[in-house]
């Protein structure tokens, strides 16, 4: 394969996510990557790979052009199904551009369940935000005596959400010493930031190097501008970091979410459908 080749592959991934194009970057590097179909002209135009690894196989499927897709579909369950066996201990992928509605149909037809479909946004912004005013809220970091109020903020803000996708609810109350141990690593590099009112906890937010992990808003306090003024404070602060990029994903079910960060200058780089199959 020809550098010109290599990168126009590594652009498609991208439109997965930033985060999947780095992964195939690093193992194309460990030669652990099979480009299956790659297609540059013609009705079918994109690549499907598959990435293995000692303890998980990770296919990709990007398709800027899925003009046949019959002939696609054979090509991926011809490569998949070995994987898909009783003997096959390893965990399998399929991570699909979220826009190829056909093969995500198909994906899930052959036994895998969505683990989460959205979008990656990136921040578009060319100069500091103007932060509104912030009037009662106090800026804090954690402490393990705050664990009980992240509890209610994370399980309250993503109940909605969670129940709308079929997914687990009261995940962090069920487990709060993971949570726990999770905070204080993020406090531990500065990544934690919670907003308070009289010594309630209205928001919070979690970074990692370019991404927004989490930003989350109190449903008490939902609708009442905070999660903007919690949002542009992140921004600021990781500008001041010295982050270049600032991306986030959000899920393709909260559409409110999705508006506020497009209010707040926010593009669409890349959509996902992430899947895992189920023995």
């Amino acid at each position: 394969m020809d550098e010109t080749e290599f990168n126009k592959i590594l652009q498609l991934i991208s439109m997965i996510s930033s985060g999947a194009e780095g992964y195939v970057r690093a193992a194309f590097a460990d030669g652990a990557v099979s480009v299956m179909y790659y297609g540059e002209s013609g009705p079918n135009q994109g690549v499907f790979c598959l990435v293995e690894g000692a303890d998980c196989v990770i296919a990709y499927a990007v398709f800027r052009q899925c003009g046949q897709p019959d002939v696609l579909l054979e090509v991926m369950e011809s490569e998949i199904n070995p994987y898909l066996q009783a003997s096959e201990e390893r965990e399998i992928c399929f991570n699909v551009y979220g826009r190829n509605t056909e093969i995500v149909q198909f994906v899930r037809g052959l036994g895998f369940s969505s683990d989460i479909e959205g979008y990656q946004l990136r921040y578009a912004g060319n100069h500091p935000v103007e932060a509104e005013p912030a009037a009662l809220l106090q800026e804090g970091g954690f402490t393990p005596e705050m664990l009980e109020s992240f509890i209610a903020l994370f399980d309250g803000a993503y109940e909605q959400l969670n129940r709308d996708n079929g997914w687990d609810t009261d995940q962090y109350r069920r487990e709060p010493e993971p949570f726990l141990a999770t905070l204080a690593a993020y406090e531990a590099e500065s990544r934690v930031r919670s907003f308070w009112i009289r010594g309630s906890l209205v928001g919070a937010y979690i970074t990692e190097g370019e991404y927004i992990c989490d930003i989350v808003v109190a449903p008490e306090y939902q609708n009442r501008g905070y999660g903007g003024i919690i949002l542009k404070h992140c921004i600021n602060r990781m500008r001041e970091q010295g982050d270049g990029n600032i991306f986030l994903r959000v899920a393709g079910s909260n559409a409110g979410a999705k508006r506020l960060y497009e209010r707040n200058h926010f593009v669409e780089t890349a959509c996902f459908a992430e899947h895992t199959y189920r023995r």
